[in-house]
């Protein structure tokens, strides 16, 4: 077997149907099989599965375990040279897969490779970052953003000056559409199910580089992956869950000072930054009810919550205890 191609969903019917009919039309040359992995869907994902798609192999779960401990199990039962982890809200094009396992066979120093992701729109997703930097996520998760301190720090983690029509040697690739060896699965280890869901991908990557592979993004295949389908379900907690991942990464691969004295300024600054949307989307929605902007009312409801949630969960002892 040559290639493994392993789907995590979760409620995302439609969209899975879509990705495994893309499949279906752009095979790879090689022997592949398909693994879904379904995290408890209550939207008849299952049977639309066994009904339209009976060559894929299903593994079906009660609740959802989390995306990593569902591509675990997808790994577990998968048989192919090459790993291909593949979101559900993706869409193959022809040869894609073929140009993804050539480049790997002639480059046995790779561990990992990425396409180039497109939005349905066919504009370019930023699917390519270096790896979290303390700095970088001060500024991006907490209020120093509005002071624009670490701005730069932020800029470089998200590499927001990447040219995406370049093959270029990276630290990650977006796990929505990631190609991988077993041989570095059976030298790393699996995705470590501490993370849930979010920067599973990154530690994956940190891990693979760590071991001496190259990783490597590949503009010449092009994926659309429409993007956040199974985690738009759940808007409020999409940031909670980011952020927690993210917190996890820093504790497993930083020193424990380095995030001890990371963590006391990063939790300040992030209680303010929540009281700071907070404010400020009172004020706006009093603005938008007194001139009858139910839209604009409705969005700024929907922030005041999502920081509310955010203040809620980082209360001053549950934080430390992540």
């Amino acid at each position: 077997m040559k290639l493994s191609i392993i789907i995590v969903s979760w409620n995302v019917k439609e969209d899975l149907s879509r990705c495994l009919s893309s499949l279906e039309e752009n095979p790879p040359t090689s022997k592949y099989e398909v693994i879904v992995v379904d995290n408890g869907s209550t939207d008849g994902t299952i049977e639309s599965i066994r009904n339209q798609f009976s060559g894929v192999h299903l593994i079906a779960n009660s609740e959802n375990r989390g995306f990593a401990a569902a591509n675990n199990q997808g790994i577990l039962e998968s048989n192919g040279e090459y790993v291909l982890f593949l979101n559900p809200d993706t869409i193959i094009d022809s040869n894609c897969l073929d140009v993804l396992m050539d480049f790997m066979d002639k480059n046995e120093d790779v561990g990992a490779c990425g396409p180039k992701l497109l939005y349905s729109d066919g504009t370019v997703q930023r699917s390519v970052r270096r790896f979290p930097s303390f700095r970088g996520a001060l500024h991006r998760h907490t209020a120093l953003k509005y002071l624009k301190i670490f701005k730069h720090d932020y800029e470089k983690w998200v590499m927001r000056n990447f040219k995406y029509d370049q093959q270029t040697e990276v630290d990650q690739v977006m796990g929505a559409a990631m190609m991988t060896r077993r041989s570095v699965i059976d030298t790393v280890g699996m995705m470590d199910e501490i993370f849930f869901v979010y920067y599973e991908e990154v530690d994956l990557c940190y891990r693979i580089k760590q071991a001496g592979w190259r990783i490597v993004f590949l503009p010449e295949v092009k994926i659309i992956h429409l993007g956040g389908r199974s985690s738009g379900q759940i808007p409020a907690d999409k940031t909670i869950m980011a952020m927690t991942s993210l917190i996890k990464y820093f504790k497993k691969h930083r020193s424990k000072f380095a995030s001890t004295v990371f963590m006391c300024v990063f939790k300040p600054a992030l209680i303010l930054n929540d009281l700071v949307e907070i404010l400020v989307g009172f004020i706006k929605y009093i603005f938008y009810v007194v001139i009858f902007n139910s839209s604009g009312r409705r969005d700024s409801a929907r922030k005041i919550k999502r920081a509310a949630k955010m203040l809620s969960k980082y209360s001053w002892t549950s934080l430390f205890n992540i």
